[in-house]
């Protein structure tokens, strides 16, 4: 039987790239959206799932146990992206964030880990962002969010250790999506923050529109899934974003600030 993978956020940018190129090369792939797109990757089943919802999801679950009794492995790619200031972004937004970012990860995680345990080896890929290692300015909430799914993954990883059960963290850089045109903005700009935000915004766009290709990260994952002893933590992004993670560890605090400053001219 072909290992039955789910991949959450399918019918966008990385998670339809995973979703896709995980069914050519012979998984039974299910594809979870909340609603099923115009061009649906081929060999890719359709589970409608809302991750914010939990019992939405618990029934999805029921689905692939019926149709497949078990499960090696979940790809949770859905998530939302956020720009603002700190200062602008409401309690409503962050909870709307935190909801989908969070909350629906572990919605996921909650249910599928029964599956994955009537396999011998099962993965939970939880894809974040190179965001998840450093707040960024105007997307303190996203990056808030990001690095709340590393803490969550890395204690995960110490409760399934031994169980044949593999946590892994994957942190894309930029890559080329539809996220520009789906990223939430803050509701209402202060003036205070409108210039910085405004030029933020633009400088945000135009790095993820020259991001590396979705199949990249697509690749990455196909090779966790055949590692037998796979790293907690993986990286995908171009030479000058790791470049900035290192010389995040390496550099004093302040010095770092500095620079990530200059980068965006503040």
């Amino acid at each position: 039987m072909n290992e039955v993978v789910l991949v959450t956020g399918a019918s966008s940018g990385i998670g339809k790239a995973i979703a896709a190129m995980l069914a050519q090369r012979g998984y039974r792939v299910f594809g979870a959206s909340r609603t099923m797109s115009s061009s649906w990757p081929d060999g890719v089943e359709h589970l409608p799932m809302d991750v914010t919802n939990e019992e939405n999801v618990r029934q999805c679950m029921r689905i692939i146990e019926h149709e497949c009794n078990a499960l090696h492995a979940v790809i949770n790619s859905a998530g939302l992206g956020m720009l603002g200031a700190i200062e602008d972004t409401s309690s409503k937004d962050i909870r709307e964030l935190f909801e989908t970012n969070l909350v629906g990860v572990h919605h996921v995680c909650k249910w599928a880990l029964p599956l994955l345990r009537k396999t011998p080896r099962g993965f939970i890929i939880n894809i974040t962002s190179m965001a998840a290692q450093m707040g960024l300015p105007y997307r303190g909430a996203y990056c808030a969010s990001k690095f709340a799914v590393e803490g969550y993954t890395e204690a995960l990883s110490h409760e399934l250790a031994g169980e044949g059960l593999h946590a892994v963290i994957l942190e894309p850089g930029d890559v080329s999506t539809s996220i520009n045109a789906h990223r939430k903005v803050v509701s209402s700009v202060s003036d205070h923050h409108r210039d910085h935000h405004d030029r933020i915004h633009r400088q945000v766009n135009r790095e993820v529109d020259m991001g590396i290709d979705p199949r990249v990260v697509a690749i990455a994952v196909t090779k966790i899934l055949q590692s037998s002893r796979p790293r907690l933590r993986y990286r995908v992004a171009q030479p000058k974003a790791k470049l900035a993670y290192y010389l995040m560890r390496i550099l004093p605090d302040r010095w770092f600030e500095f620079i990530i400053r200059k980068h965006y001219k503040l």
